[in-house]
């Protein structure tokens, strides 16, 4: 677990939220009054996810932006005045009213980091015979059924996902004429 990371356009505001968070036991990884700053914060966290709790708006950026660019790893929390939250569109940020509430702060966050699973290992690098053999199944669909190459291997990954089977034993059932 990455911890938390607060972005708020107050640093005061900032510092205030992480003593209340560390009194509370929960790990703050770091604050940021922008964005960016955030981001550059939440990259060193990325394989191990966490949660950014962030105000409406930082100096250089808005909590929606903020959120379209964050890593697929990390939770979020805005806080929001109740004038902010009529025309925030929160679209899977978890939104906690301004003033804050002590236990709701504590108990979300909390929520969050206890829940998140690890990330899924990456798959390991295809080797050069099995991209050679994928490679040669998608020019076979590409000649046999006019496909383009994006096409192709979209069949081959929907035919892969849909069977079970991996991606290159699809692509040998194609060159050998099973598919």
């Amino acid at each position: 677990m990455g911890g938390v990371i607060i972005a708020c356009k107050d640093s005061a505001m900032c510092d205030k939220l992480a003593r209340t968070l560390s009194a509370a036991g929960i790990d703050v990884a770091g604050t940021a009054t922008k964005g960016a700053s955030a981001l550059q914060k939440a990259a060193r966290y990325y394989g191990d996810r966490g949660v950014l709790l962030c105000s409406y708006s930082m100096s250089d950026m808005t909590a929606s932006e903020l959120y379209r660019i964050m890593p697929d790893g990390f939770e979020m929390v805005v806080l929001l005045s109740a004038r902010q939250r009529a025309i925030f569109d929160g679209g899977g940020m978890l939104c906690l009213d301004i003033p804050i509430n002590r236990g709701d702060l504590i108990n979300t966050i909390r929520m969050l980091t206890e829940t998140q699973k690890p990330l899924p290992a990456k798959p390991e690098k295809r080797s050069e015979s099995d991209r050679e053999i994928i490679s040669r199944a998608k020019a076979l669909l590409m000649e046999r059924n006019n496909m383009s190459e994006p096409d192709a291997h979209r069949f081959l990954q929907k035919q892969s996902m849909n069977s079970g089977h991996s991606l290159v034993d699809i692509a040998m059932n194609i060159l050998n004429g099973v598919l």
